[in-house]
């Protein structure tokens, strides 16, 4: 837009590739100046935590034999995952680090990550894929039993599994290595959210932007969006799920739910169109079936809501 400008600041791990810090700042273009300043103030006031997160994981982590299956952890986490292209390079690094290095253990979490998130974001993958994605988080922990990142994704995996007290149980244990690892506070909300207890998921979220303020990994939109469409807070939902990156199926879908329960109908329809579009293989069925909620209430409302909205069953 004329007149304006953008500024990017992004802190990153030089040795993990990990990022640790990330903002934006949009002003007018007569505001530079107090735009620099306050990127400077931001930086000053946000650096000394995220290096002190860095440094205890840091610590903590087992090197990896291999400098070569290093590096493509490095490239890997490096690319942009919630891209298709940026996630297929990512996947060929991981599971090349684990050739590498077999031993190496934040590689097999990583790769299962990859295919775990795979499998829940299309209709029509390998349903063996979870299984594959449990089994490499698994080994992780067994080869690196320091690296909260390992546990952490060990816990989703189980969660995926629909196994939520070792869900509870790993992420827990993430936790408990590094408490201010804003990802794993984070990644215990979205375990919540599947355990019906929706407004519990939103503290531990609160958590993760109190650690980071400039928390926003892709997914982060999506699982409060969740939240709060579980909540019945659908105005607060639909705001937060037009802050995703990319409008993916399963936005939409929640989208259309909350505007079909605001009485919205005919935005609704756009949604539910919208997301045929991109998916035509979507169908409420499918898009349950790798919901793991522990009880029915909730799948039940989703399903009312998403055949309101005119998506096939």
């Amino acid at each position: 837009m004329a007149g304006r400008i953008r500024i990017t600041v992004e802190l990153v791990d030089a040795e993990s590739g990990n990022q640790v810090w990330s903002e934006k700042f949009d002003r007018d273009a007569n505001e530079i100046f107090s735009v620099q300043d306050q990127v400077v103030r931001t930086i000053v006031s946000t650096l000394v935590g995220r290096v002190i997160v860095a440094t205890v994981e840091q610590s903590n982590r087992k090197p990896p034999n291999s400098l070569a299956a290093y590096e493509c952890i490095l490239k890997g986490n490096a690319l942009p995952w919630n891209e298709p292209e940026g996630a297929r390079q990512a996947t060929r690094l991981f599971a090349q680090a684990i050739e590498l290095d077999p031993n190496y253990g934040i590689a097999h979490a990583l790769l299962g990550m990859m295919l775990s998130v795979k499998w829940y974001d299309s209709f029509d993958t390998d349903e063996t894929m979870p299984q594959r994605a449990l089994e490499l988080a698994r080994r992780a922990v067994e080869l690196d039993s320091n690296e909260s990142t390992c546990f952490s994704i060990l816990g989703q995996m189980y969660l995926s599994s629909r196994s939520f007290e070792p869900a509870i149980q790993s992420t827990q244990r993430a936790i408990d290595l590094n408490p201010n690892n804003q990802w794993n506070v984070a990644d215990m909300g979205i375990i919540q959210i599947y355990l019906g207890q929706a407004k519990l998921a939103l503290n531990y979220f609160k958590r993760a932007r109190e650690i980071d303020p400039y928390f926003d990994p892709p997914w982060y939109f999506f699982h409060l969006g969740q939240a709060y469409t579980s909540l019945q807070r659908y105005e607060e939902a639909l705001a937060t799920f037009e802050l995703c990156p990319v409008q993916t199926p399963r936005v939409l879908a929640l989208m259309a739910i909350c505007l079909v329960k605001t009485n919205q109908a005919a935005r609704a329809a756009d949604c539910a169109k919208a997301c045929l579009k991109i998916c035509p293989a979507f169908s409420i069925s499918k898009f349950l079936s790798k919901e793991p909620y522990k009880g029915a209430a909730e799948p039940d409302f989703l399903k009312e809501g998403l055949a309101l909205a005119g998506l096939p069953a």
